[in-house]
């Protein structure tokens, strides 16, 4: 081996890196990037997840059990008590109202407490005392069950107040409590039931980013794009043209991943299959159209691959793909309101555990016709622009 030759080549790619200013620019700022939202993300707890509260419990408040637990859950961050009933306001209209909340998806839990919880509790506390059993306090908690990291950030904020305040010298001891968990949506989900929706927009969005991105620099060095420019065919068309053929591929692939979930793991699907792949042909569409705009300013396959990982990897953490926005620290936590897959993983969940239809996902619709509607003017405009 000549080690001056070797040398020499060395040196002439670390030149053309030199001259690459955008290269150079990834390889610094690329890692940086992705240790910073890495660090940030898996550092954050579930919190803010807001939570309403209906107390029937009659017994004063300085005595009230009920309104212990109520006081030690607003000093913590898991919950946000967007409304307490206290007991002159506490009916069966507010447990109806509020419920209603956790349906809709504006909320993500109620608790009910009944008049007798705090004498039940003290019945409990003095049956220990005897020796002899009781039926113990209890509570109703209603929970969106569809994310079950929330599910067990919930539930265990409830025992560790319920730790705190039943063990404070009030009581003495810490007597037989119950809080009653009743999931309303995803009953008998599992974790693959949360998880199916998020990969199967993740894999809509890495396939037709990539494809297209990749295809269209590559078009363009071979003149494949200028060719097609001057044929009869209008930009509009040209761009239309490659979102149906890119769109179909991720949503074949999100068929088989669904497919494949189903038969071999069971996944739940409660609502229209039609609308959840309509979901994922509409955020492919528009993945499609932002691989075409960033493949404008790509000089070739090298530099369109710096591309991807600056979008794909902050939209993998902060959308909700693998843990629940109300987990993504606060700083960034507005970042995942303006990610596209936000919306469409939220929307295949709401489809397929929450079993909801068209009216209820219209958000979710509307941003992604959004996002669709938007990359494609500027693909096209690009388009009229090279011609």
């Amino acid at each position: 081996m000549n080690v001056k030759r070797v040398l020499a080549i060395s040196r002439k790619n670390l030149r053309s890196l030199k001259h690459d200013r955008r290269t150079v620019g990834f390889l610094v700022m690329m890692p940086l990037l992705l240790i910073t939202i890495f660090g940030y993300t898996f550092g954050g707890e579930v919190k803010d997840l807001d939570v309403y509260i209906v107390n029937f419990d009659q017994t004063p408040a300085d005595q009230s059990a009920a309104q212990a637990l109520i006081n030690d859950l607003a000093t913590r961050d898991t919950m946000n008590q967007v409304q307490v009933f206290g007991p002159d306001s506490a009916d069966t209209a507010a447990v109806d109202a509020s419920l209603a909340k956790v349906r809709e998806a504006k909320a993500w839990a109620l608790m009910v407490f009944e008049e007798d919880f705090t004498a039940d509790v003290a019945a409990a506390l003095e049956a220990l005392r005897n020796g002899t059993f009781s039926m113990p306090g209890s509570f109703r908690v209603y929970i969106d069950g569809t994310n079950p990291n929330v599910v067990s950030a919930i539930m265990t904020d409830l025992q560790t107040s319920i730790q705190k305040v039943l063990a404070s010298p009030v009581y003495g001891v810490v007597p037989p409590i119950a809080a009653t968990p009743e999931l309303v949506y995803g009953e008998d989900a599992e974790f693959i039931d949360f998880f199916a929706p998020g990969v199967m927009g993740l894999a809509a969005m890495m396939v037709t980013f990539m494809l297209s991105i990749i295809s269209f620099v590559h078009e363009r060095s071979q003149s494949t794009l200028d060719r097609l420019l001057s044929s009869p065919a209008t930009e509009g068309e040209i761009v239309a043209g490659y979102a149906l053929a890119f769109g179909l591929v991720g949503l074949i692939q999100s068929m088989v991943i669904l497919l494949t979930a189903v038969l071999l793991f069971d996944i739940q699907v409660q609502g229209n299959v039609i609308l959840a792949l309509s979901i994922i042909l509409l955020f492919g569409i528009g993945n499609q159209g932002l691989g075409f705009v960033l493949s404008s300013v790509a000089k070739n396959e090298f530099q369109a691959v710096q591309f991807m990982p600056i979008i794909l990897f902050p939209q993998i953490l902060l959308s909700g793909v693998f843990w629940p926005i109300e987990a993504v620290p606060d700083l960034l936590r507005p970042a995942s309101y303006c990610l596209p897959l936000t919306y469409a993983v939220e929307g295949l969940r709401s489809v397929m555990i929450r079993g909801w239809g068209v009216g209820d996902v219209w958000l979710q619709l509307t941003v992604l016709v959004g996002f669709a509607a938007v990359m494609l003017l500027l693909s096209a405009y690009g388009l009229k622009k090279r011609r």
